[in-house]
């Protein structure tokens, strides 16, 4: 009677074991999480998005913690983004807005004094930098013994641009002092039971144009269906239709506002209109692309001949750059590929 009383407190044991193993297991299915959205990368610039950093050493440009590799170097080849400075950040910026809550940071067990110590995980809103994660005393023993470090953290805003930004390395005395082999991110797979978030975000938080120019500002809702109700708030200095299309009328500041019909959700980009400066400039340039956009540009002479002999002798997916001074950046470059282009219209002045 003893021995069949304790076999059966065995089957029962193993029973709720069993039961505990496979609650565990489906709650953390439940909480999931995608593969990687970054693609890997060649450049610092791709189709998909933006590669970029406070500073970097030659041979580790941004770009590098995005390829795809694993480990810092193979002989005498630099796969990993690396700055000569204790502290510093990489970015990656999507074309298209993404809600990630989840990242992963490799380093091969390599020089573990040039991982990171101590850093947040920030997204741009547009105007600042939003704090989602902190991390501080990752060590080199934390990263020597696990290459591979994982955080997640709660966040169901869509935005395009994500950085680590690194405020204490782990001591590395060479000409390199911090580094990331690879950086990974990854978005929250939703459940059925989650509810729809509405979002908004516009793919431009700037724009510089010149007085009668035009360009277009292009609105991800979140869900799809929603309408978006389109306004400025100086019709006198920029105006904006109900698909997005922005024209510079005067010299001065417009806030343009993406709302979402019927709620307060909204997302802004700021218009800064110039009048054209002769001593400066000859032409502008107006590209029209074969999806409909317009791009327009105040240009040198020597920018519009480099453009003109560029235009006649590429082909296929070669690219042309512009340079821009757009609020906040010092600087930004737009990249026109030459088989999208449908025409072009060049204004002397």
């Amino acid at each position: 009677m003893k021995n069949l009383f304790n076999k059966s407190f065995i089957y029962l044991a193993l029973i709720l074991i069993v039961l505990v193993s496979y609650s565990v297991e489906n709650a953390q299915a439940e909480d999931g999480y995608s593969e990687n959205v970054i693609p890997k990368m060649t450049s610092d610039v791709s189709e998909f998005g933006k590669a970029s950093s406070s500073s970097n050493y030659s041979g580790t440009p941004s770009w590098k913690a995005f390829d795809g590799v694993l480990n810092y170097q193979n002989g005498s080849t630099y796969n990993a983004w690396g700055t000569t400075k204790e502290t510093g950040w990489l970015a990656y910026e999507f074309t298209t807005p993404k809600a990630i809550s989840k990242y992963v940071m490799y380093n091969s067990g390599q020089w573990p004094t040039l991982f990171p110590n101590t850093w947040t995980f920030e997204a741009w809103d547009g105007s600042q930098w939003i704090v989602l994660d902190s991390q501080s005393n990752v060590t080199k023993e934390d990263w020597k013994t696990n290459p591979k470090q994982s955080f997640t953290f709660e966040n169901t805003n869509y935005y395009n641009k994500y950085r680590v930004n690194i405020t204490l390395a782990n001591g590395a005395t060479g000409t390199v002092r911090s580094g990331i082999c690879e950086l990974q991110m990854m978005e929250k797979i939703s459940t059925p039971s989650e509810p729809n978030t509405e979002s908004i975000t516009l793919d431009k938080n700037a724009l510089e144009l010149l007085e009668g120019s035009q360009d277009k500002l292009i609105a991800t809702v979140i869900p799809d269906t929603s309408k978006v109700v389109w306004s400025s708030s100086d019709d006198s200095i920029a105006t904006v239709d109900q698909n997005g299309n922005v024209t510079a009328i005067r010299e001065g500041e417009a806030i343009i506002t993406a709302k979402i019909e019927n709620t307060d959700i909204a997302a802004t980009s700021t218009v800064i209109v110039k009048t054209p400066i002769n001593e400066f400039s000859s032409a502008i340039l107006s590209i029209t692309l074969v999806n409909g956009i317009t791009k327009e540009y105040d240009v040198t002479n020597k920018v519009l001949n480099d453009y003109l002999n560029w235009f006649d002798s590429a082909q296929g997916t070669s690219t042309f750059k512009f340079s821009k001074t757009i609020s906040p950046y010092k600087k930004v470059t737009e990249y026109i590929v030459h088989d999208k282009i449908a025409s072009f219209e060049v204004r002397e002045y």
